[in-house]
């Protein structure tokens, strides 16, 4: 009875870490599954990591993503997570902000990475001189970015 017990409780903490991606080839930034891979599952951390960098990259002021900000996108903290996974960007409609699972056709991705955008590189001014108070991203912001959206895009914390 033990053994049975540990082994559902095994099966459940896998399909906890599988996501529920929609299928694909299931390679990074392929198809829009999601991965996850031992011994943490995800090993980024909205709380930790990517809220802090919209917070000094994104969501500085009224003109770039704060409260009434540009595009109408808010990525302030509480805000920012039902404000990008799975919503229609606004420059292309037919793109989703986040998609869980598949970086490479996340549009917020693009928009930092300046692959196949309209309009400009976010943030604005970057690499240079950005405005409202932004900081450029760093390759190690873009990373956790892309990390957190091939791990299902959740505001679950990292395991220790």
């Amino acid at each position: 009875m033990i053994a049975r017990s540990t082994l559902l409780l095994i099966v459940a903490l896998l399909a906890g870490c599988a996501g529920g991606g929609g299928g694909g080839d299931g390679g990074r930034g392929g198809g829009g599954r999601c991965t996850c891979e031992p011994p943490g599952c995800p090993t980024v951390s909205f709380n930790s990591n990517i809220q802090p960098i919209f917070n000094r990259s994104c969501a500085t002021s009224s003109q770039c993503h704060g409260p009434n900000g540009a595009q109408g996108l808010d990525l302030t903290a509480g805000n920012s997570i039902r404000n990008t996974v799975g919503v229609k960007a606004t420059q292309q409609p037919r793109k989703v902000l986040v998609k869980p699972g598949d970086p490479a056709n996340s549009y917020l991705l693009q928009k930092i990475t300046g692959v196949d955008i309209s309009g400009i590189l976010m943030p604005q001014g970057c690499p240079g001189n950005p405005i409202g108070g932004a900081v450029c991203l760093s390759a190690d912001d873009i990373s956790a970015i892309e990390e957190w959206i091939t791990e299902c895009a959740t505001a679950t914390p990292s395991l220790p």
